[in-house]
This record gives structure tokens, C-alpha cells and sequence, in this order.
């Protein structure tokens, strides 16, 4: 019961970093471009000191072919490098933690509609970031 309190809480934070993007900088959070993507990456990377080159190295070699998809995994990666727990629990138990993040990300309905625009349904954002965390490992 304890854990799945902790993973709740783990889950929630990451949630709530995306859920907080103001709307006008949404667009910008998930880009559609690999150049724009790139970039983003590199911010938020160095944002959180970890290493740009990785970041980008880790975007380039995500398993999906889509920019924002390949972002929102990077951003997973980044999150995981930061937060170790967070990337344990990602790794531990990847269905829980991708439920819990989906149902977090569909609390936000300005979230959710950027996402539709991008063609990007939650469970796939939800999916993309859960194996960036993982991979962090």
C-alpha cells in the first residue's frame, strides 16, 4: 500500500511539470520540427544540469519517429537523470507508472487539447515520458 502511495507521488510530479507549462508556452513545449525539438531539449537539459549532448544523443536514438514524441521521452530521460527515485519506480513498475501519469495528464484539459493538436493522445505522452524515465537508469 505504501508503495503505491510513493509511486502515486512520484507519478504526480512528473505530471505536474508538463501540467504547469503556461498554455502560451505549450506550443513551444511540444514541438513538431526535430530542429525545434532539439533546441528544447538542450534548454531544459542545461536547465537541469544535465548534459545537452546526452539529451540530444538520447532524443536522437528515442524509439519513436515523431518530434514530440521523441521529446516528451528526452524530457522523461532528463527527468529520470535528475531524479533518481523517479527513474526506479519508472523502470520497477512501467504500467503503474504510465497509468498514473496518464491519469494525471488528463486532468489538465489545456494539456490535453495541445496534445491533440499535435496528434499526440495521452496514453502515447504518457508511454514517451514513463520509457525516458526508465531509460534513465
Amino acid at each position: 500500500m505504501a508503495e503505491y502511495a510513493l509511486i502515486t507521488a512520484v507519478v504526480a510530479s512528473l505530471a505536474i511539470s508538463l501540467a504547469t507549462i503556461p498554455e502560451a508556452q505549450l506550443a513551444r513545449q511540444l514541438p513538431v520540427t526535430a530542429a525545434r525539438a532539439q533546441a528544447l531539449i538542450s534548454k531544459s537539459a542545461r536547465a537541469n544540469r544535465v548534459p545537452a549532448a546526452q539529451a540530444r544523443s538520447v532524443m536522437a536514438h528515442a524509439p519513436y519517429g515523431r518530434a514530440a514524441l521523441r521529446y516528451l521521452y528526452a524530457e522523461g530521460w532528463i527527468t529520470g537523470r535528475k531524479k533518481a527515485s523517479e527513474c526506479v519506480f519508472a523502470k520497477a513498475t512501467p504500467d503503474s507508472t504510465q497509468r498514473e501519469l496518464a491519469r494525471g495528464l488528463k486532468s489538465d484539459d489545456r494539456l490535453r487539447a495541445r496534445l491533440g493538436r499535435m496528434h499526440v493522445t495521452v496514453d502515447q505522452a504518457a508511454g514517451a515520458l514513463t520509457r525516458g524515465t526508465a531509460a534513465a537508469c
